[in-house]
């Protein structure tokens, strides 16, 4: 093999074959259990301008700081591979005057792929597919935001075919937020100089977001940090405990976690990660939250909007062998046509069979035919159809293994039903 040969770029994958049809299958799965909650797909572009990114996602998140594939400026404009879905399905709500819906709360599932620039492993890639889920109306309520959190953790077991767990966290309305924020600050000031460089940026920036460092040391000294619940108003642990209590009520193992940030600036509220009960030390499979401002900083009416995300590739790592086979959709071929007449009559043959609905493949010529039926039962082929040089058809069933003379109109009666 040539030393210069072109391969695929580092931290991305190639879906063929089997990988195919499990990410295939596995996209009805999720897509039809998005159905159930009432949700339609949308689907956003794969690039935006990168100030919606900078804006909505927060400067101080990694996405922005490090992560974003950004795009050589061609024109008067900058322009970004998503890094996520949220800001791209505001922005077309907002451009497409979505919002102005009577029928509320908006509810719109995705699936595609995402950029990010991040060193790639086991589970986390450069390019990777997610799968996920907005809602958006004026103002979010206890149902919309428990119709979001039931649909993740409902995907998810549906995908994996086990149990999982949730690790929740609530980070309150803004002003609570906003006086959590100021406490974390006193507490972290003092340690700021014993501390990686990512949290001193944090710290500037959004001192929240050092409770997700995963250095020991650090993650050490954010043990004797405040907690938010010190700081939730009357209304937002009324809304935790109503969320805890339904959790509890439909016997949905979960943890409170109130190191649980998420990775995005635009967070409010309720924030949830899902992991697999039965494997805990795999990373988390997705996760959610409420946000309550993304919309107006883009320019829109003052929305609030609640969703989640799902690693594909990482559901697909996490996935049980027999799981795997179950939600694989294999392409089966209905008629595998021989031509051993070879003039073209093969081809208009097959062309009437699709055109009742049939798929139709046919070998290369140069093949034997034992060895076209070895790649009939490869393929996976319901018959094969032989036309024999002398003009005249065989069709052979290949589950009962029965075969037969048949001519064209016997074909059509066939299959035509």
């Amino acid at each position: 093999m040539a030393d210069n040969q072109i391969k695929k770029p580092r931290g991305t994958t190639d879906y063929f074959g089997k990988e195919e049809e499990v990410l295939a299958g596995l996209e009805e799965v999720l897509m039809d259990e998005s159905r159930l909650y009432g949700c339609q797909r949308v689907n956003p572009p794969v690039f935006e301008e990168s100030r919606l990114f900078h804006r909505s996602v927060g400067e101080s998140s990694d996405i922005v700081r490090k992560e974003t594939f950004d795009l050589q400026r061609k024109g008067d404009k900058d322009y970004t591979l998503r890094p996520e879905f949220t800001a791209g399905v505001n922005r077309l709500v907002l451009e497409n005057k979505l919002y102005a819906s009577p029928d509320l709360p908006l509810r719109y599932a995705y699936m595609g792929k995402v950029f990010r620039y991040e060193r790639p492993q086991s589970g986390r890639l450069r390019e990777f597919y997610q799968f996920g889920v907005e809602f958006l109306d004026r103002k979010v309520d206890l149902d919309c935001a428990l119709d979001a959190l039931l649909l993740s953790v409902n995907a998810v077991k549906k995908a994996l075919g086990k149990p999982v767990k949730v690790l929740v966290n609530y980070l309150g309305s803004f002003q609570s937020r906003e006086n959590y924020k100021k406490a974390l600050a006193e507490y972290f000031r003092p340690h700021l100089s014993e501390m990686c460089d990512d949290c001193k940026n944090r710290f500037e920036t959004n001192p929240l977001r050092i409770l997700d460092c995963k250095v020991e040391k650090d993650r050490e000294i954010a043990k004797g940090a405040p907690r938010i619940e010190d700081y939730l108003s009357d209304d937002d642990k009324a809304e935790y405990g109503a969320i805890i209590s339904l959790l509890e009520s439909l016997r949905i193992p979960y943890v409170k976690d109130d190191g649980l940030v998420r990775g995005l600036d635009y967070y409010t509220g309720l924030v949830w990660e899902i992991y697999d009960l039965e494997n805990p030390d795999f990373p988390a499979l997705g996760g959610g939250g409420k946000y309550a401002s993304l919309m107006s900083d883009i320019g829109g009416p003052d929305f609030e909007g609640i969703g989640f995300s799902l690693g594909v590739e990482r559901l697909i790592l996490d996935m049980p062998h027999e799981r795997v086979e179950a939600i694989r959709k294999i392409a089966k071929v209905d008629v595998f046509l021989i031509d051993l007449e070879r003039k073209g009559k093969g081809c208009a043959i097959a062309e009437r069979l699709r055109d009742l609905g049939m798929s139709v493949s046919m070998p290369s010529f140069g093949k034997g035919m034992g060895g076209c039926f070895k790649m009939a039962d490869r393929i996976q082929a319901e018959n094969v159809l032989i036309l024999f040089e002398d003009g005249h058809l065989e069709i052979k069933d290949m589950k009962t293994r029965e075969q037969k003379i048949i001519d064209e109109e016997g074909l059509v009666a066939l299959f035509g039903r």
